[in-house]
């Protein structure tokens, strides 16, 4: 005679694991929301067993990505930009030459390490991230580039005003798209909205020049393809320690040469999914 095995009864309904999924909110600890559901169902049950339910519901815990912060009204342009560059084509984004500044450390900084170490190891050499107090501090480059390759950079010496960005402009861009695009008027320039760029002698100086620039929005990095380049530039870095800020703008120059023009290609292929992506997500930040 065959002997039926006995099933365990289940704790929580289905209704409790919705209700659960439900009140996650995120950014709530798996105890802090454990104690929230027992008040509120009147389930008892330990924080791992919130935790598991939640990866059981694809909910993992992660580290929050730093992206600038987004409020509605910037949300509303990013969303409007998108969808009036929502039919734009590689062919139309390989005439814009997008630029921007970026700043780079003489010392830099390790950031979030992760070691491995046993109980009363914590001081160990090897177990700690060392800090300086490091003179130097850093320097500001301006650079650009299109599809059809790199531009110029500069070093942007003490802060940028309108007088000294028409000079970069002067000295630098105009030389950088005739490079570019050398039979051809129809390109348009690309910069954020800094006080020194939307300055009105600046926007004099682009009417003098033909220039066509790009309505930008704020708050838009991942819009911008130059900061994909400035990455890369920043990743290279970390094998690198300049001793002074004529070693570390020599460093950046020889590596902003090193840019490919199969690499400015590929970036500027990908801005019809970058547009698809921010209208997916409705005008909040994209992995770009």
């Amino acid at each position: 005679k065959l002997q039926t095995g006995r099933v365990r009864k289940r704790l929580f309904t289905d209704w409790d694991d919705r209700q659960l999924i439900r009140m996650s909110n995120r950014r709530m600890t798996s105890s802090d929301l454990q104690k929230e559901w027992q008040t509120a169902a009147g389930v008892k049950c330990t924080a791992r067993t919130v935790r598991n339910k939640l990866l059981g519901a694809g909910l993992k815990s992660c580290k929050a990505r730093k992206k600038p912060f987004i409020n509605e009204k910037k949300r509303r342009a990013r969303l409007r930009f998108a969808k009036d560059h929502k039919d734009w084509t590689v062919e139309d984004w390989s005439k814009v030459v997008f630029s921007d500044e970026s700043s780079f450390q003489l010392c830099q900084t390790l950031g979030h390490l992760m070691v491995r170490r046993r109980p009363g190891e914590a001081y160990k050499p090897q177990c700690l991230t060392p800090t300086m107090k490091c003179g130097g501090g850093s320097v500001m480059i301006w650079g650009c580039f299109s599809k059809a390759g790199i531009g110029q950079i500069c070093l942007c010496e003490g802060r940028m005003n309108q007088a000294k960005y028409k000079v970069v402009l002067e000295e630098n861009l105009l030389p950088s798209a005739l490079t570019m695009f050398p039979n051809s008027e129809d390109w348009f320039f690309q910069q954020d909205n800094a006080p020194c760029h939307t300055a009105r002698s600046v926007k004099v100086w682009m009417e003098d020049h033909q220039i066509k620039t790009l309505s930008w929005l704020a708050q838009s990095p991942d819009m911008n393809l130059i900061e994909n380049l400035w990455n890369v530039i920043k990743r290279k870095m970390n094998g690198h320690k300049p001793s002074n800020k004529a070693e570390l703008l020599e460093f950046l120059r020889q590596e902003w040469h090193k840019v490919t023009q199969h690499q400015c290609e590929r970036l500027v292929e990908s801005m019809p999914r970058c547009m698809k992506a921010v209208l997916e997500n409705q005008g909040y930040s994209t992995k770009y």
